[in-house]
Parts: structure tokens; sequence; C-alpha cells
């Protein structure tokens, strides 16, 4: 079997020394991260935490090397471009700096869209050339007006999810569009025998405080329904209960000095409802009286009606 090459032997070595040494050791993707742009985040965390890149077999190696507890379990995140985070910060401190060191940067092409990526009609700073095909190539309809290329309509250029393609990174970089986050994502985190991933870091406290409180109210509603008696629910079954009683009192007439007021407000509005009525119907009756030809009328009509069938029923009887 061949030997490893030397410098790879002591570059393992230096790495597990590394991270037996350092409390907190993590994996970091640096995929698509231009060197500038990682230079600079690397200067900018330079004090909190020591940035390291390796091929990820010899990280791997380097972690099967360490003495510490569950850390091999990391191995198991080091894969593609990846780079070693060693620090004495916690791995949640350290997966929120690098979050904050996040920035926006143009497409390259290749990338997929964080979300729908949408350019608005516009004058452009483009004088007429070769530019009114480059967009008419990425499918932006374009024309020229007062010597400027613009934007005639609204387009979808990107949908969410979807591939950029090179020529509308070309258009988007030209538009000064940045559609592309960049900067070190950590992918797992190790610290005292425990392994981390990106998607426990990512938890907030505010999110945290969210998701106790929406569980404190689902179990008090789940108490409240199924009548389980905490001191929670207290205040509010013994609300439930009065209420209730005051509405079998009132259904039963059951007088006391709790419920006296609602009974008398009960027979004000009574009295209130009785009194309008009288008085509606005593304001029929005078306008009856002062209006008697209203009334006649119809009856002298009815018995001019009953005196002619009269008539005709005796001129029956006798030829």
């Amino acid at each position: 079997m061949r030997e490893p090459a030397q410098w790879k032997v002591d570059l393992v070595n230096s790495i597990t020394e590394e991270i037996n040494e350092s409390p907190v050791s993590a994996v970091i993707s640096i995929k698509g991260l231009r060197n500038k742009e990682f230079q600079k985040i690397r200067n900018d965390v330079r004090g909190q935490v020591r940035i390291q890149v390796f091929r990820a077999r010899l990280l791997r190696l380097a972690l099967e090397k360490s003495n510490k507890k569950n850390i091999k379990g990391l191995s198991e995140y080091t894969k593609g471009q990846v780079a070693l985070i060693t620090t004495t910060e916690s791995p949640k401190k350290v997966y929120d700096t690098l979050v904050s060191r996040r920035t926006k940067a143009a497409a390259r092409g290749g990338e997929i869209a964080e979300e729908d990526i949408v350019i608005e009609p516009k004058e452009t700073s483009f004088p007429p050339g070769p530019m009114i095909s480059i967009f008419q190539k990425a499918g932006i309809p374009a024309g020229i007006e007062k010597g400027k290329i613009v934007i005639k309509s609204e387009v979808t250029l990107v949908k969410k999810g979807s591939v950029i393609s090179k020529d509308k990174a070309q258009v988007m970089e030209k538009l000064e569009i940045l559609p592309v986050t960049v900067g070190l994502e950590m992918i797992a985190a190790y610290s005292d025998g425990l392994i981390y991933t990106s998607d426990a870091l990512s938890i907030t406290v505010e999110q945290i405080v969210s998701d106790m409180a929406g569980a404190f109210l689902k179990a008090k509603a789940l108490a409240l329904k199924t009548n389980f008696l905490v001191p929670e629910i207290i205040p509010e079954l013994m609300s439930r209960a009065y209420l209730e009683a005051q509405s079998l009192a009132f259904a039963t007439n059951f007088v006391d000095e709790k419920n006296i007021d609602i009974f008398i407000r009960k027979a004000v509005i009574n009295a209130t409802t009785l009194n309008s009525l009288i008085n509606k119907d005593l304001n029929n009756e005078n306008i009856e009286n002062e209006n008697p030809e209203k009334d006649s009328k119809p009856e002298e009509k009815k018995d001019e009606g009953s005196e002619d069938d009269a008539a005709a029923g005796l001129g029956s009887l006798f030829g």
C-alpha cells in the first residue's frame, strides 16, 4: 500500500491538534464564495474565530483521529467545499456572527434564485447599441427612446427556485441587481460532546418565546375544554361558572342581592316597551275619533248593499 505524503500526515496531525485544543469546532461551507469576499469575512471575524481551509478528506481524517467524545460525527457534514472553524465562542454566537456578515452579490450564472427577480419598466443609462440585443436575448422587452435603452414593461426575469442563466446574470449585473446572498454558511458545530446543525443554530430567542407562548395557549385551551383543573385556568372557570349561574337565575326568575339589578333593568325595559305599545294604541284611537267620516262611509255602503239584497230577496218571494 502506498504511503501518504509526509506533508499530508503532518497537516492531518496539525488539524487534529487544533480540534483537540479548541472548545468549539465547526464545519462551514465556502461553496460559491469568491476569494475576495472570503478574505473580507475572514478579516472581519479575526480574533473571534479561526478559519482554515482544508480538503474535505483531510479534515475527515483529522476528525477521526481526534480523541474528543462524539466529534467523529462531525465527519458526516464534511463534504464538498468546506472550511474548519475553531473558537472559544459558543456555536450559536459563531452562527449569528457569520449570518451578520452575509451580503448581496451579483450572480455569475448557475445560482438558484432566492426569490422572484422582477425587472420593472424604466429608462436605463445605456445608449443604443449591443446592450439592446443582450436585453432582448434575456427576454426583457427593450426599446430605444430619446437616445436611451428603455425597458418597456415589467417582466419576471427569474422565478424563485429557478436556475439563473449566464445571459440573465450578465443583464442583472449591468442593471446593478444583486440577487445572490453570499457568506460563510455554518453546516454543523461541535461543543461539549454534542453536534449542533444549522437548523438548531438558526433558532432565535424570539422564535423560542413565541413557540412557548403558543404552546401555553393551546394547553390552556385544552384544559378549559376538558375542565382539567390547574391554577392557570381557575380564574376563567370561576368566571364561566358565575355567568352560567347568573343565566340560570335569570331564566328561572330567581332573585337575590347579586342579580336584583338585572331584574330591575328587565322590568324597566318591559315597562317602557308596554308603555310605548299603549301610547301607540291610544294615538291610533285618537286619530280614528278625529276622522269619523272615514269609518262611516264604508258602513253606509255596506248598509245600502244589505238593503238592496233584502229587497231583491222579497221580490223573489212574491214574484
